[in-house]
């Protein structure tokens, strides 16, 4: 049912990255319109919106091997998907965050000028 995909090696490994956090992010928005509902907004057309992007592919691909589909493979699909995504975030993970500490070192070792009037008209 499921083929195994090498993310790092296959020329549609961007693609499928780019793919898949669109579609994690749709379910992490809709998760977030759910849990913050209040009566003042309408998010209905943005709560659709994202759960068609995010769950959409999902149940295409599960119609994909004989046609049809019935709610456990949508279901099998659903958890693959996420877990797959999980491991794309945990594989982008350490560059991220070599990029956070770069970034953490870079504002505590910076030091202000003595007079900011001076430095705006230097610069």
């Amino acid at each position: 049912m499921f083929q195994s995909v090498d993310l790092l090696s296959s020329p549609e490994a961007i693609f499928v990255m780019i793919l898949l956090g669109m579609m994690f992010i749709c379910y992490c928005f809709a998760v977030h319109l759910i849990v913050t509902w209040n009566p003042h907004h309408r998010p209905i057309i943005p709560l659709t919106a994202s759960l068609i992007l995010s769950i959409g592919p999902m149940v295409a691909f599960s119609y994909m091997g004989d046609g049809e589909s019935s709610l456990g493979a949508i279901f099998e699909w659903v958890f693959f998907v996420i877990f797959v995504e999980a491991g794309v975030l945990v594989l982008w993970l350490p560059p991220a965050l070599a990029l956070v500490t770069f970034q953490m070192f870079r504002v505590t070792f910076w030091k202000p000028s003595e007079d900011p009037l001076m430095d705006m008209i230097e610069n």
